[in-house]
């Protein structure tokens, strides 16, 4: 029989089959890190289209550099003089209309001196958001307590609370600042020294005539992109996990019910078929439209097919054995009417053999409807105590005057021992297997009939010293009109329905029967084993 394979059940192939789908979340995740490429892009050009216009509203203008520098007093976060009153009101209201709530601008010359400075990096906080109310509400708590805490230890979250500049650094140390007073539009991205945040300047040159004099920074941080990109996460961490819970959950509901009605139905075809292959009863005939409904009408049928043809089988015997017995009692009564009469010898010789042969004949029907009696017998079969010792003993003395041939060795039990089940049946089922040893056994040679207690069973064996049993055969020994070894050379019939008789009637006594060679491979032992009767 080939081996099956080790295999998944239906449910963890769908769950398999649905793993696929987790790439949805990866690409996804790819989308979003593109639009973040592309919004810190947008970013920057944002801040260089605003230090261009900036520094396009101060070109030509003489006059507002050659004011001296602003007074110091304040360190700024830049490391530069911080102004304290600005040297134009013309600059101050040009900055302050460009200026941005998240960005900040600066206005410098050639030796670095800042001229002004309006806007902050830190941006107002952001209002509350809205109650909510009904299943808006509750999908809101449930992101503050479970989804919230999970994103903030997955996800970098943007902060105010961050060092703009490193001890020591200057502007002349920056390369945006360096790249605007050589004349060339230049932004940099920077990290700050506490690293929480990231810092984009671009630098735009001011230009009086051929030269520059001066140079408009802006700057900006990237936390309102990182924000973004944190929202546009988190909202597709939340689709995609509800499509897998609902997914997940709609797939394995559904392979339930699949593995449920397939599961139905291999126990209904296993109880509709015993293990001797005889059908018990029919399927439920399923009405689902679908490939398991279909399965189930076409089991349905060939169960139903198939318990017509063993019916016709099971009768077979019977019939032919009713059929025959008329032909075959006109013919012998034909023959005993021909023996009366004064006939040449050889002649006779003619009439004693076709006798022989209706004989046998006569034999072979009533063996082949001894089986059908007998599972037509069991199910009226009484049942009471049995002396299993003296039915054993008494029967071996029949054999030893049915069989001379043979040699019969029995030794006694230790103990009595009993059984539930019916003398009758058990005496036949005896029969058939001293029968079978003598068949296959040698003349002269011992047949061995054994009866022990073995724990909680009851054994009875019966082995003999003929020909062993071919490899892998042992089972198959049980089953009717099966015989796989070659006897002794008797005239006797033999069907292969005497073990198939064991078989029946120590199933009827709750036992099992099984055949195996020999251990000296010098024959074959045939063991029934029995549970023992109840009580003292």
């Amino acid at each position: 029989m080939k081996s099956v394979r080790p295999a998944l059940s239906i449910r963890a192939q769908l769950l398999l089959v649905l793993s696929v789908f987790l790439i949805v979340p990866w690409l996804g995740y790819e989308y979003v890190r593109e639009i973040e490429r592309l919004l810190r892009d947008a970013q920057e050009q944002t801040l260089a289209g605003t230090a261009q216009a900036v520094a396009t509203a101060l070109h030509e203008r003489a006059r507002l550099f050659a004011a001296p520098p602003l007074v110091p007093g304040e360190d700024d976060a830049a490391g530069a003089p911080a102004p304290a009153v600005p040297p134009s009101t013309e600059i101050a209201q040009i900055l302050r209309g460009l200026t941005r709530t998240t960005s900040r601008i600066w206005v410098i010359d050639r030796e670095l001196n800042v001229l002004a400075r309006a806007g902050s990096l830190r941006r107002v906080s952001a209002p509350a958001e809205p109650e909510a109310a009904g299943l808006a509400r509750g999908w809101r708590w449930l992101e503050r307590t479970l989804l919230h805490p999970l994103y903030r230890h997955v996800l970098q979250q943007p902060t105010e609370d961050f060092d703009e500049e490193a001890a020591g650094r200057t502007l002349g140390d920056a390369r945006e600042v360096t790249g605007a007073l050589a004349g060339i539009l230049t932004v940099e991205r920077r990290t700050t020294p506490d690293g929480r945040a990231v810092i984009v300047t671009a630098g735009h040159p001011i230009w009086v005539g051929d030269s520059v004099r001066g140079a408009v920074l802006v700057e900006e941080t990237t936390n309102s992109i990182t924000a973004e990109r944190n929202r546009a996460f988190e909202r597709l961490f939340n689709i995609v996990l509800a499509a897998l819970l609902v997914g997940s959950t709609a797939l394995t509901l559904f392979a339930s019910r699949l593995t449920a009605r397939i599961r139905r139905l291999r126990d209904q075809a296993e109880q509709a078929i015993d293990r001797d292959g005889r059908v018990l009863g029919t399927l439920a005939v399923s009405d689902a439209g679908d490939e398991i409904g279909d399965l189930s009408r076409s089991f349905a049928s060939v169960l139903a097919r198939l318990g017509q043809y063993a019916n016709y089988q099971q009768n077979m015997a019977s019939r032919l054995s009713h059929e025959l017995r008329t032909p075959i009692a006109v013919v012998r009564s034909s023959l005993e009417n021909l023996h009366l009469q004064s006939l040449p010898a050889d002649a006779q010789v003619y009439i004693e053999r076709a006798q022989g042969g209706i004989g046998r004949l006569s034999a072979i029907l009533t063996r082949m409807t001894e089986a059908t009696r007998l599972e037509h017998s069991l199910a009226d079969a009484d049942r009471g105590r049995v002396d299993l010792s003296r039915l054993v003993a008494a029967c071996i003395d029949g054999y030893r005057v049915a069989y001379p041939d043979w040699r019969f060795e029995s030794p006694d039990p230790a103990a009595a021992i009993a059984i539930d089940g019916n003398p009758d049946l058990v005496a036949q089922m005896l029969d058939k297997l001293v029968a079978n040893a003598v068949e296959f056994g040698a003349s002269g040679t011992p047949v061995r009939v054994q009866l022990r207690r073995d724990g909680d069973a009851v054994v009875l064996a019966v082995d003999d010293e003929g020909p062993p049993l071919p490899q892998g055969m042992e089972a198959r020994l049980f089953d009717s009109m099966v015989s796989v070894r070659a006897g002794n050379g008797g005239e006797a019939p033999h069907l292969g329905l005497g073990l198939y008789i064991v078989r029946l009637i120590a199933a009827f006594h709750g036992g099992t029967a099984r055949a195996a060679n020999r251990d000296d491979g010098r024959g074959v032992i045939v063991t029934v084993n029995l549970p023992p009767a109840a009580g003292p």
